[in-house]
């Protein structure tokens, strides 16, 4: 049985998950599994109030109220398109390779928005849409892989 677990985790020093995030390279709705529900199901399971789904060129904000069980309080907040520097590699490498480049620039980048002035650098939609929540979030946690992740020195 495969355990399912979210691609990277924003951990606080006593090891609370401050926030999810799940990256796929199909865009939302080009998968079988929607990349929104799979985080849903993540953010019930780890009991995590925040997450980011990161599908293709698109980021879309949840956030759970924790109002009612079961998922059912948790809600899309919105969604903004990636900058460019950070779309998913667009090359002729396996479709696992090119998922794993993508999720290392995805975690680079969440280390860097906890500069101040990496935020003044996103897109108008992209800085309104994380606004301060997010950095903030960053700033109090670990942001780190939640499992192995592949290494050209692995090769």
């Amino acid at each position: 049985m495969q355990i399912i677990q979210p691609n990277i985790v924003v951990t606080s020093p006593d090891e609370d998950y401050l926030m999810l995030v799940e990256v796929t390279l199909n865009g939302i709705g080009e998968l079988t599994q929607n990349p929104v529900e799979q985080l849903k199901y993540l953010m019930v399971s780890y009991g995590c109030s925040v997450g980011l789904a990161i599908a293709g060129e698109r980021i879309v904000l949840l956030r759970d109220s924790f109002e009612k069980s079961n998922g059912e309080s948790i809600y899309v907040v919105g969604e903004a398109k990636l900058p460019d520097s950070l779309l998913p590699p667009a090359d002729d490498r396996g479709q696992e390779e090119r998922l794993l480049e993508f999720e290392s620039r995805v975690q680079q980048w969440l280390e860097r928005l906890k500069l101040t002035s990496s935020l003044e650098n996103l897109p108008n939609d992209l800085r309104k849409l994380l606004g301060e929540p997010i950095p903030s979030l960053l700033r109090l946690g670990e942001v780190r892989v939640s499992g192995p992740r592949w290494s050209k020195v692995a090769k």
